[in-house]
């Protein structure tokens, strides 16, 4: 036993490290797609209002940000006695890595507080078992936890406040009192207003009260009183969904218009979804098929639990399979601790059979997961295209050059000249748009030197978002329409041209294909800094010099 519990402990520490390794990759250059949309809104909260600019996600997690932003100002500035407001976002506008930062450290907490709930929730519901906690040490290695953990985005916080829903759950099932309807609501309302996606599991409070144990009586009101508390928990972590319907069912149409962009059929969507199912430990783990052996003993010993666990699964895997994001493996997160829980009852069955069957159980349910994490945080800590590009082109361009990228995390993190962002400060301002301070801020505390930055006009359905965010999201840059060849950029006084593979491409982007031919025929390609294996990560760049 004393061994067994070094080996857990050994187990837990690695899975932290997996979560703080290389957290810092990539700063103050932010490579992932999502993450400036959240950590500028969260930002935004210090204008003075938690109205959103935007209901692209609900407002719990950047709420959370927001104080954490808070609380480092008066850290960082001494109480406000060394620097004041206009210094703090000039040090957000600059260098935002520790903004960044907060919000990866804290998204790593909350997966980690997950994890841990969903043992407790595993002991609980055999504790007449003995050995590792394996529904746990399978979310402890998953590649996408991993993932996620190094992002400042609300996925993992969604997956913590499920995971908690899922706990109590099985407390209204079994105890079925007042108090755990009350928590279970809450719970999956708080999940809620951290991603949409949770919506699914809500599932979970009216099975778990429908389905539960007979001998403990349960009268229908507390279900009323648990959706009720579930509906607080929603409007406290999002108030303004409330507050401000119009707008935000004006942004759910939205959301509805992108549903209806497909690159995939049906079919291809929902075969997509059932194998992230199969594989939501990582690929090539047994913890897929171990979850359907579990369901198998669930049924065989409580048929009502079985229903209680397999229904918000099937939730998900149903909604998913209709949707084309629904490929995108993160969306399963609200299901991840019942396929954890199935999974840990049929390898906890065999590695009660000896120690040889504990290790190779543990070896085919977390080996993958563990492998698939480790070389994730390997690459993180690589050096990357962009970052090598923006240091070529600080060293050859000169400062004023006017100068084409894609969007940024695709594309080297460059400054931008003052005289642009005095410019882009008055067109947002006049504009009604939040923006506005950010580029004040640009211009009050600029370094001195930089570029004036273009980016390529990209399409919606291109770039899989929002209608209405990306067109907000453009109108709030300095922006230019392609689709016609280079004459754009010319007239813009446009001096270089920087593409890149997680960019637009003649393949991708058809509708900019008048715009590569001729890029290739009448600019000079001056500089590729292309990715190698195992040395240098990121995207292809090419550096293009436009001629006359």
């Amino acid at each position: 036993m004393k061994k067994l519990r070094w080996l857990l402990a050994i187990a837990a520490v690695f899975a932290v490290w997996l979560r703080f390794d290389s957290i810092g990759y990539g700063l103050p250059h932010t490579y992932n797609a999502d993450e400036p949309h959240i950590v500028n809104l969260a930002v935004s909260f210090g204008s003075g209002s938690l109205n959103p600019y935007s209901f692209k996600y609900p407002t719990l997690w950047p709420a959370l940000l927001f104080v954490c932003y808070g609380a480092y100002f008066v850290v960082w500035s001494v109480f406000g006695l060394r620097h004041g407001v206009a210094d703090y976002a000039g040090l957000f506008a600059w260098d935002p890595t520790c903004f960044y930062l907060i919000g990866r450290v804290l998204s790593a907490v909350f997966g980690l507080l997950g994890m841990a709930v969903i043992w407790k929730m595993e002991r609980e519901n055999a504790p007449e078992a003995s050995g590792p906690p394996w529904a746990a040490l399978v979310i402890a290695f998953c590649p996408l936890m991993v993932e996620l953990s190094h992002a400042a985005k609300p996925d993992l916080a969604m997956f913590f406040f499920a995971s908690l829903g899922w706990y109590f759950a099985l407390k209204v099932y079994r105890e079925g009192t007042r108090r755990w309807h009350w928590a279970c609501g809450a719970a999956l309302g708080l999940a809620m207003s951290t991603q949409y996606t949770a919506l699914a599991a809500s599932l979970l409070l009216p099975l778990a009260h429908a389905l539960g144990r007979k001998a403990a009586p349960r009268p229908w009101r507390f279900l009323a009183e648990g959706v009720a508390a579930a509906g607080v928990g929603f409007f406290i972590g999002s108030p303004y969904i409330l507050l401000d319907f119009p707008r935000f069912w004006a942004a759910m149409r939205d959301f509805s218009a992108l549903a209806e962009v497909r690159d995939k059929t049906v079919a291809q969507v929902a075969l997509a979804v059932h194998r992230n199912l199969w594989n939501f430990a990582g690929e090539g783990s047994i913890a897929g098929l171990a979850a359907i052996v579990g369901l198998g003993s669930f049924w065989g010993r409580d048929r009502r639990l079985a229903v209680l666990v397999l229904a918000p699964i099937l939730a998900y895997s149903i909604s998913l399979s209709g949707h084309p994001d629904g490929p995108w493996m993160r969306y399963l997160l609200g299901c991840f601790p019942g396929l954890a829980l199935l999974a840990g009852e049929s390898l906890g069955a065999v590695a009660r059979l000896g120690r040889g069957p504990a290790v190779l159980v543990f070896l085919a349910a977390c080996g993958p997961g563990l492998f698939a994490s480790s070389s994730f945080d390997a690459g993180l800590g690589l050096q990357d295209t962009r970052t090598l590009a923006a240091a070529w082109v600080t060293r050859n361009i000169p400062p004023g050059t006017g100068v084409l990228m894609d969007y940024p995390h695709a594309s080297p993190r460059l400054v931008m000249d003052k005289e642009q962002a005095a410019e882009l400060e008055a067109k947002t301002k006049a504009a009604g748009s939040p923006r506005w301070r950010l580029y004040a801020a640009m211009r009050n505390s600029h370094p001195g030197g930089g570029y004036r930055i273009y980016r390529l006009q990209r399409s919606a359905a291109d770039l899989r978002s929002n209608p209405a965010h990306v067109l907000s999201s453009q109108a709030d840059a300095a922006t230019l329409d392609m689709s016609a060849g280079l004459g754009g950029a010319r007239r813009a006084g446009v001096g270089y041209v920087v593409t890149s593979s997680y960019g637009a491409s003649p393949a991708r982007s058809p509708y900019l294909e008048a715009f590569f031919e001729e890029l290739w025929r009448r600019a000079v390609l001056v500089r590729e800094f292309a990715p190698v294996q195992g040395k240098i990560g990121g995207p292809h760049l090419r550096i293009f010099k436009l001629s006359g």
